[in-house]
């Protein structure tokens, strides 16, 4: 087995952190892309490769851990390596690490397959590619194993094959609206994946007023408490592009003692189609002792009455 190498040197930046004074979701799979991007282009299948083909590396599946904050100012390196490789798709991973204090934040493990640019088939990967990947297989490190999301099963929203309008009659509710804008976009006019997160992120804050008996957004910006989220699994199905309009529906999957899972399905709101299915496991945070806090019983008790049956990645 081969190390991790270096594929990433960068920093947290105020205006990439957010309202919990840590790095935004985002931000982190920004960070992880560009490493992804050094990594490939070692492995021979760079930016000028993929255009010479004609083919794009397309994001399929994704599992993520956050162990760490990164607070502003925080030095990040990334380090990265493959995981599995065949005929069919590649595994990499990627993680964040404290510089200061060499400690992993975030673990990224990500399926790819090569698509054809104009007709969005898949397509075999080159078999030099598949060489050289095989050459330099990594193991996945013990602190990014899926804890409390199991990834041995198929997606359940693409299973169902879920519309918008089949979301709407389960009972998810809408907490993101929008239009796909050239800067959410890379060169080919697709969305790219850290946008999935950050049009997540950005809309969850409205989720609360239904995880809350009463929410009039003023308890949140005056009380010490915040969230943050543990795990991660994000499903690519249908990708957004270009002016297509955005629509963010979650419900919760499961209520815990001091963590709740949740699924957020971002469809495209022109055809209705779902393009990306997440669960997330989240816990609520005491921004000044940076702990994990317990939900109280009677908070818990009305959580469960929001429980939707059939939720998932």
């Amino acid at each position: 087995m081969s190390d991790l190498q270096e594929v990433y040197r960068g920093n947290a930046n105020t205006w990439e952190c957010d309202e919990n004074g840590h790095l935004n979701v985002r931000n982190y799979t920004a960070k992880v892309n560009e490493g992804l991007g050094v990594l490939t282009h070692r492995l021979g299948l760079g930016l000028g490769v993929l255009e010479g083909m004609g083919a794009r590396l397309v994001l399929k599946d994704q599992h993520i851990r956050y162990l760490r904050e990164f607070h502003p100012g925080a030095a990040i390196l990334g380090r990265a390596g493959v995981l599995s490789v065949d005929a069919q798709s590649v595994r990499l991973y990627c993680e964040l690490v404290n510089f200061h204090s060499d400690t992993p934040s975030a673990t990224y493990n990500s399926v790819f397959e090569l698509q054809d640019l104009e007709s969005g088939e898949a397509m075999t990967l080159p078999d030099a590619f598949v060489a050289t990947a095989s050459e330099q297989l990594v193991e996945l490190p013990k602190h990014a194993q899926p804890r409390s999301i199991d990834l041995g099963v198929p997606s359940i929203a693409a299973g169902k094959g879920y519309t918008l309008d089949d979301a709407e009659k389960m009972g998810l509710n809408e907490i993101g609206l929008g239009q796909i804008g050239v800067r959410d976009c890379d060169e080919y006019g697709i969305l790219r994946s850290e946008n999935y997160m950050g049009r997540i992120s950005d809309a969850v804050v409205h989720f609360s007023r239904f995880m809350r008996p009463v929410d009039t957004g003023k308890e949140r910006s005056l009380t010490k408490y915040g969230g943050a989220v543990l795990e991660y699994r994000l499903c690519y199905h249908k990708e957004l592009e270009l002016g297509d309009l955005v629509v963010v529906r979650s419900a919760l999957k499961h209520v815990g003692d001091k963590a709740n899972t949740l699924a957020h399905w971002v469809f495209n709101g022109t055809t209705g189609e779902l393009a990306c299915s997440t669960e997330a496991v989240a816990i609520t945070l005491d921004l000044k002792e940076r702990k994990v806090v317990s939900i109280p019983d009677d908070r818990r008790a009305h959580l469960e009455t929001l429980v939707v049956p059939g939720v998932g990645a």
